[in-house]
């Protein structure tokens, strides 16, 4: 077998991962105990397929619910989520008790999804610090954070008394209850307000139509991290760098960035580009313009243990590239893993845009009436993200139509949810009055 064949085997067993369904669907009424026996080897991120996951996750509720498990209740359980379309509907379900007919290996083949699964976190910690290395980061620096990577494995499959985690708590709590440590500030106060204080270390998602101006908030975010000294690693995947560095400048000298490209501009402008170019060479704002369909979880994961900074953005997720033969739906719940893991190892604020279906966009005009919590879900194969997500945030246009936006902030784990009004001059964002906020 050729290297090139060997890289292009996935670390998976997709039809171990199904059996495990299989024999929990087809214990029913629990009499085999298959579920309890299953969960004790495997957790839900150990499945390779994003929709097997969620199945798992489907079936342990409707257990703990003590409620019988069959593929009427699943098939009702996804459907009550909005979840059905995303696992490939009804039928893939009922054809999941296909696949054996027995339930006596149910924990052989579970062993055998853990395992692959082990070996996929160890080969991305091994791929991740032979790119650090590459980098030229420090050998004592990798290794402490491969010994981590490979040691939170570990740790993950064993059960902490929660006294273990009080220390660390404890020290968050001072530390952001004295100031030391604070949210990561936007450049509008209704939005810090509307997300408690700002962006506090998590994975967020943005979703927005074409034109909403998705890559423009992100970019004055990332400007305004930049401008208070915290370390910010942009990755364009549709911009050219000349794009995304006019876009930057556009931000920082108040000037239209298209004007800045098209050459537009008068003496006045000129200076005020000039002296921003001139700030621009002292911000820690790190850009990446990838390839589409080039950038990998991989090398995000490499590229952001380098630097280590405090803001990712992700610009935009359906870009990211996947394994070969991997389909999309696949790649991108693997870079939200990633995401996910550099958010909670970092302390850091990832920022993933993501695009939306245009049979969604009569959902991106804002409804006052509307629970902003029924907009979770929106992106194009992002569904799945966002509902693991820290935070989801919709760009909307406008119910009086207008350029106006409104920012509604549709999942929060860090407070309420709401919505905040901004201008939008097709150009840049500004604030208006202060946020809606919906709840606890």
């Amino acid at each position: 077998m050729t290297e090139i064949s060997r890289s292009a085997q996935p670390l998976a067993d997709l039809q171990a991962e199904r059996a495990v369904l299989a024999a929990a669907l087809l214990d029913g009424e629990g009499q085999e105990r298959i579920i309890p026996r299953i969960a004790t080897i495997l957790r839900s991120g150990d499945f390779y397929d994003p929709r097997h996951a969620l199945l798992w996750e489907v079936l342990l509720a409707l257990h703990t619910r003590g409620e019988p498990v069959d593929v009427l209740t699943v098939v009702a359980e996804l459907r009550a989520r909005d979840r059905l379309n995303t696992v490939g509907g009804a039928q893939y379900v009922g054809e999941l008790t296909d696949e054996i007919p027995t339930l006596s290996h149910c924990e052989s083949h579970a062993r055998i999804v853990s395992d692959l699964a082990e070996r996929r976190r160890a080969l991305e910690a091994y791929q991740s610090a032979t790119q650090r290395l590459l980098s030229g980061e420090a050998l004592p620096a990798v290794r402490v954070a491969l010994d981590r990577s490979l040691g939170t494995t570990q740790d993950q499959q064993s059960a902490n008394r929660v006294g273990q985690d009080v220390e660390g708590l404890l020290e968050t709590m001072w530390a952001r209850r004295t100031g030391q440590e604070t949210a990561l500030g936007t450049p509008w106060p209704p939005v810090d307000n509307l997300l408690g204080g700002g962006l506090w270390p998590g994975m967020y998602v943005l979703v927005g139509g074409t034109g909403s101006g998705k890559t423009q908030w992100a970019v004055q975010v990332a400007v305004e991290a930049a401008r208070r000294g915290q370390v910010v690693l942009y990755l364009a995947l549709e911009l050219s760098r000349q794009d995304l560095a006019a876009r930057v400048m556009g931000t920082l000298s108040g000037v239209a960035w298209s004007r800045i490209l098209r050459g537009t501009l008068d003496d006045v402008e000129v200076a005020h580009v000039m002296e921003a170019a001139r700030s621009a060479e002292h911000i820690p704002f790190h850009t990446e313009c990838g390839p589409p369909f080039g950038y990998g979880a991989e090398t995000l994961a490499a590229r952001a243990w380098a630097l280590k900074p405090a803001l990712i953005v992700i610009d935009y997720l359906q870009l990211c590239a996947g394994r070969y033969g991997e389909e999309p739906r696949t790649a991108v719940g693997r870079v939200s893993y990633v995401a996910r893991a550099l958010a909670r190892d970092l302390g850091a604020v990832v920022l993933v845009l993501s695009s939306t279906a245009r049979a969604n966009y009569a959902d991106l005009v804002n409804d006052p009436a509307r629970d902003p919590v029924d907009l979770v879900g929106l992106g194009k194969e992002s569904g799945e993200i966002e509902y693991a997500a820290d935070g989801v945030m919709v760009l909307a246009r406008s119910a009086e139509g207008g350029r106006n936006r409104v920012l509604v902030l549709a999942k929060n784990r860090h407070g309420p949810v709401g919505r905040a009004d901004l201008e939008w001059n097709g150009h840049t964002f500004s604030s208006t009055d202060g946020p809606r906020e919906i709840g606890l």
